[in-house]
C-alpha cells in the first residue's frame, strides 16, 4: 500500500469531515476521498460510514487507528532527526502564538531576529488553534499555558499583567469611582468565560455585563481608544496607548509566558537560536509585560 495514504485516513479520523481534512492537510476535498479510497482498497478493508454529521471511523478503522498512529509519529521522527542535524541558521522555523501577543510582542522581534539571519525565515501563525508541534505544524509555540504532552519540552519565560484601561476622554465624561460599580459603565470584554479578563471583572463587579466582546485584545483596543467603554488588556498594550488611562486597582491578575518545542528539536540549530533569542527578549522586557 501507499503508506502516505495513511495521513489521510487519520486526518480524516480527527476532523470528522472531507472538508476539515482537506484544510488540515492542504489540499482538497476530492483528494482525501480519493486517498480514503485507495488505502480501503489497499486494506481490503471499510475505513469509515457516512453519517449525516460527518464521517465516522468504523470498527475496523478503530481497531487499526492506533498500528496507524505509530507509523506516523516513526516518520515524523525521522523528520525531525534530519531537519536536528541540519547546522547551519538556514530554512524555516514557523512559530505559533496567541493573536494579540503575536501581532504586538512578537512580529516586530522576529522580524528582527530574521533580519540578522539572512538565510533564515521566520514565520509567525498567530491565532487561537493550538498547532501540533509533534506533527511539525510549527516548530516553536509562545503559549499563556503549560503543555503537558511527553514529548514537548516547555520553559517559562515570562509573565504578563493585565489591568483596566478607558480613555482619557471616555473617563472625562464618565469617571470612574467605585469598581464595585463597573456595572454601571460598558465593558469591552472576551466571550470566553474562563478567560483571565473575564474571570477578573467578575470578581471586580459580578454584575458587570460586556456590551461589546472580542477574542483579540487589538480589537478591545481599538474600542477602548473609540471610547466605547472599559476593558481588562495587557498592560503591555494598554501602558502604550497614549490616550489610555489605567484604572489603579489592587490584585491585577498575570498570565505566564511558555515557550513550547518538541524535544527532538530543541537542539536544531536555527530552532535553539530562536529559543534563547526569545528567552533573552522576555527577560529583557520583563517590567514592561509586567507593566513597571
Amino acid at each position: 500500500m501507499n503508506w502516505d495514504d495513511l495521513r489521510f485516513v487519520l486526518a480524516l479520523s480527527d476532523a470528522g469531515s472531507l472538508a476539515r481534512a482537506a484544510k488540515a492537510l492542504g489540499v482538497d476535498h476530492t483528494t482525501v476521498g480519493r486517498r480514503i479510497e485507495a488505502a480501503e482498497a489497499a486494506l481490503g478493508v471499510s475505513l469509515f460510514t457516512r453519517t449525516t454529521t460527518g464521517y465516522v471511523p468504523t470498527a475496523d478503522a478503530d481497531r487499526l487507528l492506533a498500528g496507524m498512529k505509530q507509523v506516523e509519529e516513526a516518520v515524523l521522527a525521522v523528520e525531525r532527526s534530519a531537519h536536528a542535524d541540519r547546522g547551519r541558521l538556514e530554512g524555516t522555523v514557523r512559530v505559533t502564538s496567541p493573536e494579540t501577543f503575536g501581532v504586538a510582542y512578537l512580529a516586530p522581534r522576529l522580524a528582527a531576529f530574521g533580519r540578522a539571519h539572512p538565510d533564515l525565515t521566520v514565520e509567525l501563525v498567530p491565532g487561537a488553534e493550538v498547532l501540533d508541534l509533534g506533527r511539525r505544524q510549527a516548530e516553536l509555540a509562545v503559549r499563556p499555558f503549560r503543555s503537558t504532552h511527553a514529548s514537548l519540552v516547555v520553559r517559562k519565560a515570562g509573565e504578563i499583567r493585565y489591568g483596566l484601561f478607558a480613555s482619557a476622554a471616555y473617563l472625562e465624561q464618565h469617571p470612574v469611582h467605585d469598581v464595585a460599580a463597573l456595572h454601571e459603565h460598558p465593558i469591552l470584554g472576551v466571550p470566553e468565560a474562563n478567560a483571565i479578563e473575564t474571570m477578573w471583572l467578575e470578581r471586580l463587579d459580578p454584575r458587570a455585563r460586556p456590551s461589546f466582546v472580542s477574542s483579540v485584545s487589538l480589537a478591545l483596543l481599538a474600542a477602548t481608544r473609540a471610547a466605547a467603554g472599559i476593558a481588562v488588556l495587557p498592560r503591555y498594550l494598554g501602558d502604550a496607548e497614549p490616550t489610555l488611562t489605567r484604572i489603579a486597582v489592587d490584585g491585577e491578575p498575570t498570565e505566564p509566558v511558555w515557550l513550547t518545542v518538541h524535544r527532538d528539536l530543541r537542539d536544531t540549530p536555527r530552532v535553539r537560536a530562536l529559543l534563547d533569542f526569545l528567552g533573552d527578549a522576555l527577560a529583557k522586557d520583563a517590567a514592561m509585560l509586567m507593566g513597571g
